[in-house]
């Protein structure tokens, strides 16, 4: 399988985006999650909730690249 120059730094991109965005969700929602009186969650509770619902996108999001490929290609395996 041959990458071209620009799918490189694409995905390098990609890469480093997701490096920066889950981390920054994760604490976005763990500090709105344990400063949130009406929840009522501790830090540790409030870990555990936001590390589930940052484990949940990424399934989801994983889950539909997977389907978009598999949807595009005539035969999966042998396909590039």
């Amino acid at each position: 399988m041959e990458i071209r120059q620009g799918q490189e730094s694409e995905m390098a991109l990609i890469f480093l985006f997701g490096c920066c965005v889950f981390p920054l969700f994760f604490f976005a929602l763990h500090w709105a999650l344990h400063r949130t009186r009406a929840l009522g969650m501790d830090q540790l509770r409030a870990i555990y909730v936001a590390a589930k619902l940052v484990s949940s996108i990424q399934a989801i999001m994983a889950s539909t690249a997977g389907y978009i490929i598999f949807s595009s290609c005539q035969h999966v395996i042998d396909d590039q």
